[in-house]
């Protein structure tokens, strides 16, 4: 296996935080649709730096995708939706960038049970680096299914980041009731 290092992260102790979003259970089609959080930039930004080696780059960025898969703090994972909020709303400070979500499919039998919506499961890099090439069509079906075969043990359900998705999406959901009020005279109106 490759070992790299980002910030002083080895590659091969990293996972992605996935959240359930949808379980297909089709005689042909048996696979768990999962969302996870980016960060991206669709606009010129100039100011940034590269740090390769020892060497500094500097750089117009034209677009940046990078996947989320850990918080500020040492943890390596998400242990409260402060942790999530803190690490969003830093991204959000530089009018660039912004949070987005994303999908990838995973087998259904992946899985160690049958797992939920909302749920929170990790997935080892080279597992999701496979279920993100397959997405973006750079790796056939059979291939990925025999990659996730060779790395299925390679997703944990992970109780904490539940709680914690769980508990920042209620605040999300309240915070959007705050900033936008429901006006009684706008609503749609039903037979």
């Amino acid at each position: 296996m490759e070992e790299y290092s980002i910030s002083s992260v080895s590659i091969s102790q990293i996972s992605v935080p996935i959240l359930i979003d949808d379980l297909k259970k089709y005689d042909t089609f048996q696979m768990t649709r999962c969302t996870y959080f980016s960060i991206e930039c669709d606009v010129p930004s100039p100011g940034w730096q590269l740090g390769m080696e020892n060497q500094t780059i500097p750089f117009l960025m034209f677009g940046l995708f990078g996947i989320v898969f850990k918080p500020f703090e040492k943890s390596p994972i998400f242990l409260s939706p402060d942790s999530i909020d803190s690490l969003f709303n830093t991204i959000e400070e530089n009018p660039s960038l912004f949070i987005d979500t994303n999908d990838i499919w995973l087998p259904n039998k992946i899985f160690p049970s049958s797992p939920k919506r909302g749920e929170v499961y990790r997935v080892d890099y080279d597992l999701f680096k496979a279920a993100y090439l397959f997405r973006e069509y750079k790796m056939s079906e059979d291939k990925f299914l025999e990659i996730c075969r060779e790395l299925g043990k390679g997703v944990r359900y992970s109780p904490e980041e539940t709680e914690s998705f769980r508990g920042w999406a209620e605040r999300q959901i309240e915070k959007a009731k705050r900033l936008y009020p429901k006006k009684v005279e706008s609503a749609l109106k039903y037979p």
